[in-house]
């Protein structure tokens, strides 16, 4: 599988609908603090499968990599180059990209994000946003919007040209997955394009870029936000001038979540779990009711998706503290899953 150097559909995780219920920006608009987690999958023999109703996809076998990804949604101040999109109210970041979105009743909105191309990483925004949802939207419903913008690569100034987004829940069926069967799943197939220019490098060329997201429906996802069991994300960049590039990648990404969809979150989660202080600097205290002196860990992981502390706390009974060292933590954005027997749940930590 080649090297992915652009994906905004990846930053977003595509659009969510489902037969039990309507897609609203309430039960799927992104908002700060919002955040999931995905593993990435090997790509050979993977391909979207079929559309329509009573589709059946089988990726019952695939071949797990150690990349893990962690998308967080954060203020738009708070990340690089947030002052170039303000119209958009929420950035997505992970280990690889950003983007920049806003919602309303009726739509949301994708404002535009960075990718690389020639080894230049452009920041690109969009003077009338790509459309990746109407709401409410249900399957058979679709959207499409015509954009321009500009590019920024360091002082290097650019423009965009002949942007195009579609999106239509073009299928509903059975998803199957290594251990796990999903029925009344929606696939969301979502298409951004545009052509770009930027005279400082003599580079014309254009981006194109599709995915396909499967959801469950909301009755059996274990928390009020839907984010895709499945995604398959196809990436073609083309550089036109001063030298003929194509570049295409597949990436394909798992949920890493997917064993506790259709188990409710009072079961899965890990009641009255809080974490204080929080930004913490020398240490943080993990506070929550062990109902069944369950054996406890937490594991302490980076914005990368990598450890960088974990240990075993014992398995008392009842309201339980644990105070945690950091004082050989670097500052930055944590995420801290606590474990109870089989119960678990994760929470964002900033470390001074």
């Amino acid at each position: 599988m080649k090297k992915l150097y652009f994906s905004f559909l990846l930053i977003f995780g595509g659009l969510s609908v489902c037969n039990a219920q309507l897609l609203t920006q309430a039960n799927h608009a992104p908002v700060v603090g919002d955040m999931y987690q995905t593993i990435q999958i090997d790509s050979t023999g993977i391909s979207p499968g079929a559309s329509g109703p009573s589709a059946v996809w089988t990726f019952t076998t695939p071949t797990t990599r150690t990349i893990s990804v962690i998308n967080s949604y954060t203020t738009v101040a708070s990340v690089p180059s947030g002052s170039l999109y303000p119209s958009a109210s929420v950035a997505m970041t992970n280990n690889t990209t950003r983007a920049f979105l806003s919602s309303t009743a009726t739509q949301l909105n994708f404002w535009g994000g960075n990718f690389t191309a020639l080894s230049q990483s452009v920041d690109y925004y969009f003077s009338s946003p790509a459309k990746y949802a109407v709401y409410p939207m249900a399957y058979t419903n679709s959207a499409t919007a015509a954009f321009t913008g500009s590019l920024q690569s360091g002082t290097n100034n650019g423009t965009i040209s002949n942007g195009t987004s579609t999106v239509i829940a073009d299928a509903a069926g059975t998803l199957n997955l290594p251990m796990r069967s999903f029925s009344n799943v929606m696939r969301v197939n979502t298409y951004i394009g545009f052509d770009f220019s930027v005279p400082a490098f003599l580079a014309t060329g254009n981006v194109k870029e599709q995915s396909w997201d499967y959801y469950p429906t909301l009755s059996d996802y274990p928390s009020t936000k839907l984010f895709p069991l499945f995604r398959i994300i196809t990436t073609t960049i083309t550089v036109s001038t001063p030298t003929n590039i194509v570049q295409t990648s597949t990436l394909v990404l798992l949920n890493k979540d997917y064993q506790y969809v259709g188990i409710k979150e009072s079961v899965k989660e890990i009641a009255s779990l809080n974490i204080f202080p929080n930004p913490a600097k020398n240490n943080f205290t993990l506070s929550f009711v062990n109902e069944n002196a369950d054996p406890v860990s937490y594991e302490l992981t980076n914005t990368l998706g990598q450890s960088i502390k974990k240990e075993n706390l014992g398995n008392e009974k009842g309201l339980v503290n644990y105070n945690i060292n950091i004082t050989d933590i670097q500052a930055g954005i944590y995420f801290v899953k606590v474990n109870a027997g089989l119960k678990s749940s994760t929470k964002k930590l900033t470390i001074q």
